[in-house]
């Protein structure tokens, strides 16, 4: 008889994580542990923020020991299609290693590109599990560029088609990057939104790993460290984008991305995803839209795992948890009512029709289409 008591779980996490301001000139040697000199390095960057601050240069000299090719076509929301097209350049470009300097589009771009270089078939196919992944990709070094993605440290890609209106996630313990890079001085450029919606990504993503019926005690101790730091930074880091507060949201948007990578996100993200494929919503702000809604509906099921959450937050109750958290999204520019991302109560069928069901299971309270369309209709 197993004692309720005692916690069973597993554990993997493999990626090697080095932070700190300036960390981004640790990326030779990485790159050094990983593959010979004279190596080819398929470098995936965004299309102009690196290239205009210089920094995109700095890589490439100290990369001058390997043959350096340049992917920069990477657009947010990557589809299916624009993996295919990367891949097939890194298949001829006969890449020993992939590295990815971005945000979370470009990691999750990387990332797949990575592991389907040496595999065959249409990264469709393994995006809806018609095939599956079958041996570890190329070495691939993930350097985030934003804080929120988490795609540094976690092992999927989050993949889509816009004019399908389908997303898709590609993932599997085979796709864990090797080495993550996180250095807050890349932050620095982020412009406030970009800093709020990234941050409000990780923050909701905490917490729906903090209720899930996934969660085990080293997740729960990672998310509510992840929540603290973003409840006490995000504001400053959106408002103010110093270093120590843009550090702060760094370290948690890694933690988190840890924590999830075991205990995944789940209801906000369910509902995140057709606010953003049908009324183009903005990833962060479509997953955080919902938070507060569902902290409600899980709070009654977690009960013994509220104390330290509202500590976390720096709160007494539920109610309170949730002003802080509407204040917080308001104070970064971010809406929290479902009327204000362009919805009304005409849309609601729609969104619940959408909304990936098979991401609700993990939340603690049951809840089927009738639940779901009263709580968004609250949201609203």
């Amino acid at each position: 008889m197993q004692d309720q008591f005692v916690p069973s779980f597993s554990w993997e996490h493999p990626t090697r994580v080095l932070f700190g301001n300036g960390a981004l000139g640790s990326l030779p040697a990485e790159v050094g542990g990983l593959v010979p000199d004279g190596s080819r390095v398929f470098l995936v960057t965004g299309q102009r923020s690196l290239k205009a601050r210089g920094i995109l240069q700095q890589v490439l000299d100290g990369l001058d020991r390997y043959e350096v090719t340049v992917f920069d076509r990477v657009a947010p929301f990557p589809s299916p299609a624009a993996v295919d097209s990367a891949t097939t350049e890194c298949k001829a470009f006969a890449a020993d290693i992939v590295v990815a300097i971005g945000g979370g589009s470009v990691l999750d771009l990387a990332k797949a590109v990575a592991v389907l270089s040496v595999h065959d078939g249409p990264a469709l196919a393994y995006a809806e599990r018609t095939v599956q992944l079958e041996r570890k990709g190329l070495p691939f070094v993930a350097v985030p560029t934003t804080s929120g993605s988490s795609s540094e440290v976690t092992s999927g890609s989050a993949l889509w088609d816009m004019d399908a209106k389908r997303h898709f996630g590609l993932g599997g313990l085979l796709m864990f990057p090797d080495t993550a890079i996180v250095d807050p001085g890349l932050m620095m450029s982020m412009p406030s939104s970009l800093a709020a919606v990234t941050g409000m990504d990780a923050f909701t993503s905490a917490f729906e790993s903090y209720w899930s019926t996934r969660s085990q005690p080293i997740s729960d101790a990672l998310n509510l460290d992840v929540i603290r730091n973003f409840a006490t930074n995000l504001e400053r880091s959106t408002i103010q984008g110093d270093l120590e507060s843009r550090a702060a949201c760094a370290m948690a948007s890694t933690m988190s991305g840890m924590a999830y990578s075991q205990s995944p996100p789940n209801a906000c993200h369910a509902v995140g995803s057709p606010l953003t494929l049908f009324w183009g919503v903005e990833h962060g702000q479509a997953v955080g839209a919902t938070l507060c809604g569902f902290l409600r509906r899980a709070a009654p099921a977690i009960r013994h795992k509220l104390p330290p959450l509202w500590q976390a937050l720096g709160v007494d109750d539920l109610d309170s948890a949730i002003e802080l958290i509407t204040r917080i999204m308001r104070r970064c520019g971010l809406q929290t009512t479902l009327t204000g991302l362009g919805l009304n109560e005409a849309d609601m069928d729609k969104v619940v029709d959408e909304t990936r069901w098979d991401r609700v299971e993990t939340l603690p309270t049951a809840m089927g289409k009738s639940d779901l369309r009263e709580l968004l209709i609250e949201a609203l």
